[in-house]
């Protein structure tokens, strides 16, 4: 079985699809430098190259795709952590301000009711050395 169809034809049946400007004249670049013939066995070593080297030609496209998704997919995740993680530190940071406000604010009120105590205790005392004083002064 013989096949009489042009070699870009062929070539484009081996690739599946449409061959461009680009690897029409890769093939007749190959033809005319080495002068092969459209029955040229070596064609079909050729061919079998050329559609392994255009299927190499998808690879760092394909791998620039992967990439960019998995680094989009790392930022969202990063992005993610990091929004929570400042919601985590902003929580934080409202229970040791309240919890230093309440240490204050008690501290505060200590020492407000010890500053009462003395003022009570002195105006205790100084009543009862007025009391003390009009009782002795009274008797004498």
């Amino acid at each position: 079985m013989t096949d009489d169809a042009p070699i870009p034809e062929k070539f484009e049946r081996l690739l599946g699809r449409a061959t461009t400007a680009t690897e029409r004249e890769q093939l007749h670049h190959v033809q005319s430098v080495l002068g092969l013939r459209d029955n040229d066995a070596l064609w079909l070593v050729l061919m079998a190259l050329q559609y392994y080297e255009s299927l190499y030609r998808q690879f760092p496209k394909a791998i620039g795709a992967e990439a960019a998704r998995v680094l989009g997919e790392t930022k969202t995740a990063a992005d993610a952590i990091i929004r929570s993680s400042a919601e985590q530190a902003r929580a934080d940071l409202a229970k040791a301000v309240a919890s230093v406000a309440r240490d204050v604010a008690r501290e505060t009120a200590r020492k407000s009711a010890v500053q009462w105590m003395i003022v009570g205790m002195v105006v205790g005392v100084a009543l009862f050395a007025l009391g003390w004083y009009a009782a002795f002064s009274r008797a004498c």
